[in-house]
Order: C-alpha cells, then sequence, then structure tokens
C-alpha cells in the first residue's frame, strides 16, 4: 500500500512539472514573440526616420543648388556646360573604345591598401554609367571580397565584390581587384561621400581591425564627388 502511495505522489509531480514546463514553454514562445514584435516595431519606425531624414537632406541639398545657381547667374560668373565638364574632367585619364565607348578614370594606385577607384563609362548611346575597382595591393593575398565605407557616425556602407575577385602579381607583393557596376548601395555610399568629404574605409572580417583600415584621403573623396557629378551633367541631370 505504501510503495502504491508513493507511486501516484510520483506521478502527480511528474505532472504538475510536465503542465507547469508546458506553460513556461508557452509563455516562452509568447514573450518571445512580443519581444521581437516590438523590436521590428522599433527598427521600422528607425528605418522611416532615417528615409525621411535622407529626403530631407536631400531637398535642402536641391534648394541650396539651385539658389547657388541662381545667385551665380545674376552676377554673371554661371559656367557653360562644357567649361564644368572639362574642369571635373582636367585629371582624369580619357580613353576611347573601339565600340564607340568613352572612358574616364583616374590613374590606378601603387602603393600597397585598399581603395574605392570608381570610373565613368559613356556608351555610343551618350549613357553614363558608373564603374568602381575595388582593391586591395599588398604582400599576400587576403581573401579580398571588397571594402566597407564609413561616411558619418551612423552610417556604414559593405561594398562586396560581385564580379569575381582576381588577384595578379605586382613589383611590390599582390594585388587583388574586382571591377563591377556601381549598385545602389554603392551608389548612395559615394553620394553621402560626396556630401561630407570625408569616409573610413576598412577591410572586412579582420578580427581586431586591419593595418590597412584608413580615412579616405581628401583627394579620394573629391574624386569620388567629380565622377557623381560627371555622371549627373552627362546624363542631363544637371
Amino acid at each position: 500500500m505504501g510503495k502504491i502511495k508513493y507511486v501516484i505522489v510520483a506521478i502527480l509531480v511528474l505532472a504538475v512539472a510536465s503542465g507547469g514546463g508546458y506553460l513556461m514553454a508557452i509563455h516562452y514562445h509568447q514573450t518571445r514573440e512580443v519581444v521581437q514584435a516590438e523590436k521590428d516595431k522599433q527598427e521600422a519606425a528607425k528605418e522611416a526616420a532615417r528615409q525621411e531624414k535622407e529626403a530631407k537632406e536631400a531637398a535642402l541639398r536641391e534648394k541650396a543648388r539651385k539658389k547657388q545657381e541662381l545667385l551665380d547667374k545674376r552676377l554673371g560668373r554661371a559656367e557653360e556646360p562644357d567649361q564644368v565638364i572639362r574642369g571635373l574632367t582636367a585629371d582624369m585619364k580619357i580613353s576611347q573604345e573601339a565600340d564607340g565607348a568613352t572612358y574616364y578614370r583616374y590613374e590606378d594606385p601603387v602603393e600597397d591598401g585598399i581603395f574605392f577607384q570608381p570610373y565613368l563609362v559613356r556608351g555610343a548611346d551618350g549613357t553614363a554609367v558608373m564603374h568602381v575597382i575595388l582593391r586591395h595591393r599588398g604582400q599576400r593575398p587576403m581573401g579580398f571580397q571588397g571594402v566597407d565605407l564609413q561616411p558619418t557616425a551612423d552610417e556604414i556602407y559593405h561594398i562586396r565584390a560581385q564580379a569575381p575577385v582576381t588577384t595578379t602579381k605586382t613589383e611590390t607583393g599582390i594585388m587583388e581587384w574586382c571591377d563591377q557596376p556601381v549598385d545602389a548601395e554603392t551608389g548612395k555610399a559615394m553620394r553621402e561621400i560626396g556630401d561630407v568629404l570625408a569616409a573610413k574605409i576598412t577591410l572586412p572580417g579582420v578580427e581586431g581591425g586591419s593595418n590597412d583600415d584608413r580615412m579616405l584621403t581628401a583627394t579620394e573623396a573629391k574624386r569620388i564627388r567629380n565622377i557623381l557629378e560627371l555622371a549627373d551633367r552627362l546624363n542631363g541631370k544637371q
């Protein structure tokens, strides 16, 4: 009789424990769903605020540009479109290919490091398309797959290789690089850099950071802005 009593008590304890565990599991999943929903809501609000901020900044930039154009015209110092283009391309290498396309690009870097090098291709039909060469020069391959660009404290752009990365030998070591059209994310990063004329360029995937991480030089930032402006002008956007 005593043994039966103990068995019944044990069964009751297991039943209570099992029921409690089941209820705890339900509570856990419900809590997690609530937390995730709140997190999604916050992320959505943050994204909406960011887009609103970008739209306001773009509107202010456009307003300032138009105001400056009007002022230049009144003072008689507005440049002709051809003069502007000549100024933008003064330091560029310009070449024309057999297919009628014209290439606008700057000299390639010869020192070691990581580089973001945009250039422009204007097709025979007159349409200008931006491209970029992502490049790492050093003593040995790093499994290079792109760079991160950070123009401001709260904005970072992950620019990854979308074309095969080629490794070639140089006089001092190796070069890993890829050449690809500028996509929406890359173009957005370029415009942000063109606005602030500054950005940090880093090599992703290196724990503790890479020796190649650095700030873009003022010349690099201005060249990015020049490529953007040249593309806009050749495509009739300015």
